[in-house]
């Protein structure tokens, strides 16, 4: 049986049959944001599970107000923000030297629409993916490239393809999804994705920083597949404060922040580490009850590492 259509009040009424206490505000966030996003999306570190079981349906924690969970819905949309605008920069830069890196490689007009450009089932599988998937990884990028590149409606890419002929590999990334642009790289020969670690090394300044350590082939290749599922749960506006990404969902937040690291500046990464700080320290001086939960999620670690690393600039 479908969930039946609720009213704003009936919706109040049904929270508050639940234990969680309303007030004048609580019809103004359910008629705006909704109930599936703000209650069912953030619910869960405010539910008692013991009441829950016992009661077939949920129960709330004695004192849990409609504000407490939107309030937590609300740091967590500015924490999306804050790591999405951080997030593009990185993507932008991963843009460049993907482009740079294999048009220097392959000169020839429509290069990357030949799959010999890019490497052999071989060292795909060297890689440490399954030989079995390499045909289909290659026709996929090679297809959704000439897609784009033939039939996208893009004005810049209409202006290449009209006036030249052709569309160019540097303007092409420019209408790619960051997925598409990790696919790419875990397709590109393995020398060419040698040359992307120290082109994000340079073009980040980050040459020599012992901070941040060595990075190769396979950090790229990690860090841009977590990088790609943060994005898209920042810019699907899913839950991003306790999201868990990567193999048995063993990467945080404070991983994937120091994963950003590397492919921002250092000014750039220290903007982020000072604004993300100042959000924390201002969320837990407001002793809301949600601040149980970023307790419970480790951002005050987080943010303590952090302060140590503005420390030490």
């Amino acid at each position: 049986m479908g969930k039946p259509f609720l009213t704003i009040q009936q919706q109040i009424e049904l929270l508050e049959s639940r234990g969680v206490k309303t007030d004048d505000a609580s019809g103004s966030i359910l008629l705006r944001e909704g109930y599936y996003s703000v209650v069912n999306g953030y619910k869960d570190p405010f539910i008692d599970r013991e009441a829950t079981a016992a009661a077939g349906d949920d129960r709330y924690r004695e004192g849990t107000t409609l504000t407490d969970i939107y309030d937590l819905f609300s740091f967590d949309r500015k924490l999306r923000g804050l790591t999405f605008h951080y997030l593009i920069k990185a993507e932008a830069a991963v843009r460049t030297a993907i482009s740079y890196c294999f048009s220097d490689a392959h000169r020839e007009e429509d290069a990357y629409l030949f799959q010999a450009n890019y490497c052999s089932k071989e060292e795909f599988a060297a890689s440490g993916n399954d030989s079995n998937r390499y045909a289909s990884e290659i026709t996929g990028l090679i297809g959704i490239l000439s897609s784009r590149a033939n039939r996208s409606g893009a004005s810049f890419i209409t202006h290449y393809r009209e006036s030249y002929g052709a569309v160019p590999l540097w303007v092409l990334t420019n209408d790619l999804t960051f997925g598409n642009l990790e696919h790419f790289f875990n397709l590109m020969k393995p020398a060419e994705q040698r040359d992307f670690c120290k082109t994000i090394v340079r073009s980040t300044g980050r040459l020599g920083d012992g901070k941040i350590g060595y990075f190769d082939v396979r950090r790229a290749r990690v860090s841009l597949e977590v990088l790609v599922k943060f994005r898209n749960i920042c810019a699907h506006d899913e839950r991003l404060y306790c999201a868990r990404v990567g193999g048995r969902k063993a990467v945080n937040y404070a991983k994937m922040v120091w994963m950003l690291e590397r492919y921002l500046t250092k000014s750039e990464f220290l903007d982020f580490l000072t604004d993300f700080v100042s959000m924390i320290e201002s969320s837990l001086a407001k002793d809301r009850a949600f601040t149980h939960v970023l307790i419970q999620a480790g951002f005050p670690e987080i943010a303590s590492e952090i302060k140590h690393r503005l420390n030490e600039q």
